[in-house]
């Protein structure tokens, strides 16, 4: 707020970026969610560049989808995608706002040009050396562009795309990240708020922001290039169990009273139980779900790391799985709606005392909440029976999970609550 030079309001930027570091802090883990001191910089910062507000009627005849940068996993990441897919080919745009230094990026672009045709549609990556000339950069590129609406969904403290954003403010659509951190950008008056899941909504509510809940979808159209072999056919009596998230969601150093391993353990001692472990995993992981299998005495090729998939709905009915047990101690929010969509309810491990922002919650009762590695036999029993309610009854989730494509189709519903 008080640089007066290119340089200085530089280093302020890049300060600013680094905080993401502090979000495990115990202090604003689970505790925090608004920033609300960034979020007065903004408006401050867009009228000191000079970056002149832009009026547009909302429409989905031009859209953008601001991201920082997108992954192989994560909520947000997914979410974009959705975006992407539900408006068809050659319908949005989509720019990254910290991409250059993203290598992997590179054999994206060797396979488009050297096959045109799997490109449906524009991907734009911001190539200043510096924030604030990717601040001018992403303005200009949007009054060049002309959009009608731009979907926003952007790291933590991206305040690039906050700034650059903020003059085309009645035609932006703020969708607050999924994991439930502080986010710059979520007090201020976007043309929508939009809280993608039941959790953040509530907190939101209750804050006067005035938000918009879409949860989120599952695309999960099961096709033969989706499906995969786990490595292993399933045993006649066996209960197949799954659960799906990055390494760091099993990790989780003082987030929960259990280790992720003292739930295998209680998940294998169901007879005749496996349990596949869907994304990524690194060594130490691995090796600790060993150790703890063969000290309980029990088999450790029975936990199968099975590997990153393109879509866990698809592999769950592929792989004929009968229970979905979530991560732990910190839940994957998309994951659980992937196993609801094709009947499975998740079991979700939740410590009493856990910060209030990091429990898992959902509007409809097709979920079961576990508190301790020893309740997990009942919880699988009672999966087991609701998992046929779900299957022989019509799918209540599915119609939960259809407003989100509801609300990326009509950008009316984002002018209502």
């Amino acid at each position: 707020m008080v640089a007066q030079t290119f340089s200085s309001l530089e280093a302020a930027l890049k300060a600013t970026a680094a905080l993401d570091r502090d979000l495990k802090d115990p202090a604003i883990l689970g505790h925090q969610m608004f920033s609300p001191g960034l979020d007065g910089a903004v408006p401050d910062l867009a009228r000191r560049l000079n970056l002149g507000d832009m009026a547009q009627e909302k429409s989905n005849d031009r859209v953008c989808v601001v991201v920082t940068r997108t992954y192989d996993v994560g909520g947000h990441s997914k979410v974009a995608a959705d975006i992407v897919e539900l408006l068809g080919p050659g319908r949005p745009v989509t720019i990254h706002t910290d991409a250059p230094s993203e290598a992997g990026y590179a054999p994206s672009f060797r396979v488009r040009r050297m096959a045109p045709r799997r490109r449906n549609h524009l991907e734009i990556l911001l190539s200043a050396d510096t924030l604030v000339g990717r601040i001018l950069e992403l303005y200009d590129l949007l009054s060049a562009i002309r959009p009608t609406r731009i979907f926003m969904l952007t790291h933590h403290f991206d305040m690039v795309a906050q700034i650059a954003l903020w003059p085309f403010r009645g035609i932006v659509e703020y969708l607050h990240h999924a994991d439930h951190l502080p986010t710059v950008g979520a007090t201020l008056p976007w043309s929508a708020h939009v809280d993608l899941t039941w959790r953040c909504y509530g907190v939101c509510r209750a804050a006067g922001l005035n938000p918009i809940y879409t949860g989120m979808t599952v695309r999960h159209s099961i096709k033969p290039a989706d499906v995969r072999e786990v490595g292993r056919p399933k045993q006649p009596g066996s209960v197949r169990i799954a659960t799906c998230g990055h390494v760091n969601k099993y990790r989780g150093v003082g987030q929960g009273r259990y280790r992720w391993a003292d739930y295998a353990v209680a998940a294998l001692r169901w007879p005749g139980a496996e349990l596949l472990h869907y994304g990524y995993a690194d060594e130490a992981l691995r090796q600790e779900i060993r150790d703890a299998l063969v000290l309980a005495g029990l088999d450790p090729e029975a936990y199968v790391f099975a590997g990153v998939i393109p879509s866990l709905a698809a592999e769950l009915c592929a792989s004929d799985v009968d229970a979905f047990l979530a991560s732990y101690p910190e839940c994957g929010g998309k994951a659980n709606l992937e196993a609801m969509s094709v009947g499975l309810p998740p079991i979700v491990p939740l410590d009493p005392d856990a910060a209030p922002l990091i429990r898992f919650d959902f509007p409809l009762d097709r979920w079961i909440e576990t508190t301790a590695p020893e309740e997990l036999p009942d919880a699988i029993g009672r999966a087991l029976e609701l998992r046929d309610e779900m299957r022989s009854a019509p799918n209540s989730v599915e119609v939960e999970l259809g407003r989100f494509e509801a609300y990326v189709a009509a950008p009316a519903a984002a002018r209502t609550s």
